[in-house]
């Protein structure tokens, strides 16, 4: 499959409105940082897996297995490692979701149960991208050498799941509408449908050529992101789709976006996204609790007088520096995990 440079500089957006939402929260909470950035990877994932089963030569079950097999070797490592070493360390709340977790069930067991956030709280988003893995390649095989009816009812799923995000319809379905399959699967969904639309070159040839659009698309995401309306979760998924195919497909017209995207230490970071994903939140909750809350929560900030005010900006200290360390963690497991790891993809699955 071709490799597109600038959906690793997409992801490393991605990670940077996670990490804004979970160590700057007071910044990250006005800008939806948490769920855009999740649903941009939502899309990138599945725009990228579509891109690999529609390219699959081989009869059904040979590729349905490498699919899994490749995508094992990529998740799994690392998901469990992160989870055995909490396990190690006595780090209860593992435990007592161990199955949930261990079973990529996790999403529904942390509504359904009503558990607290801690540790590993955004493994939801994992399982659902697994539970995605496990039955979208059943379509997409089934129906690759009919690209109509795969194009069709993959748009019938993005729109009965954003149905339900916007007016949570199925009302058994709206305590887990950010965090189940369905209705998160519609972004899933919008990316497959970017794989589709890719291979129709001359129609984005004309799609891209149109600036306005793109100033738009630009327009329209800033706008979402700090403010609410009915369709606005709408309106982020398409601007992911707008992003991820104009990455796959040609430079942008403005080119700060262009030099940023294809930055070096942009695209570093966008590589190692995964790890990032998985270390972040384990680095902050640890450090905050065991360095930071104790100190920070003493000083009386009314005795600041006029400087009280700091006691809202924590995060400008706290988001570089766990940024960094998350970053850091990923780079080592990336270099001496994860590689390793992924080089027996061609040798097992080729």
């Amino acid at each position: 499959m071709n490799y597109f440079e600038k959906i690793d500089g997409l992801r490393c957006l991605a990670i940077a409105f996670v990490l804004v939402e979970h160590f700057a929260p007071d910044v990250g909470h006005k800008i939806t940082a948490g769920y855009y950035g999740v649903d941009l990877f939502f899309v990138i994932s599945g725009f990228l897996i579509t891109n690999i089963l529609l390219n699959s030569k081989g009869a059904f079950l040979a590729s349905y297995g490498k699919f899994v097999g490749r995508r094992t070797l990529r998740i799994f490592p690392l998901y469990y490692l992160t989870i055995g070493f909490m396990l190690a360390v006595g780090y209860e709340p593992c435990r007592e979701s161990l199955l949930y977790l261990a079973t990529y069930t996790f999403n529904y067991a942390w509504i359904r149960f009503d558990l607290p956030m801690g540790y590993l709280t955004h493994f939801w988003s994992l399982a659902v991208e697994e539970q995605f893995y496990l039955f979208w390649p059943f379509l997409v095989l089934s129906f690759r050498k009919r690209p109509r009816i795969l194009f069709f009812l993959t748009g019938g799923i993005v729109s009965l799941c954003f149905y339900q995000l916007t007016t949570l319809y199925f009302e058994v379905v709206a305590p887990y509408n950010f965090v189940g399959l369905f209705p998160r699967a519609g972004s899933l969904c919008l990316g497959a449908i970017g794989a589709m639309l890719q291979r129709r070159r001359s129609f984005l040839d004309d799609l891209f050529k149109n600036i306005l659009l793109e100033w738009m698309v630009l327009a329209g995401l800033a706008i979402s992101l700090v403010t609410t309306y009915g369709l606005k979760f709408v309106v982020l998924g398409l601007c992911s789709l707008y992003l991820v195919l104009k990455a796959a497909h040609s430079d942008f017209s403005f080119g700060f976006i262009n030099r940023f995207l294809t930055d070096r230490r942009v695209l570093h970071v966008g590589r190692i996204s995964y790890g990032i994903y998985i270390f972040h939140v384990p680095i902050g909750l640890y450090l905050t609790d065991r360095f930071v809350a104790s100190w920070w929560y003493s000083v009386d900030f009314v005795a600041l007088g006029r400087f009280g005010f700091v006691q809202h900006y924590l995060w400008v200290v706290l988001l570089p520096v766990y940024a960094l360390l998350s970053i850091g963690l990923a780079t080592l497991s990336s270099r001496y995990l994860e590689r390793p790891i992924l080089s027996l993809k061609d040798r097992l699955f080729r």
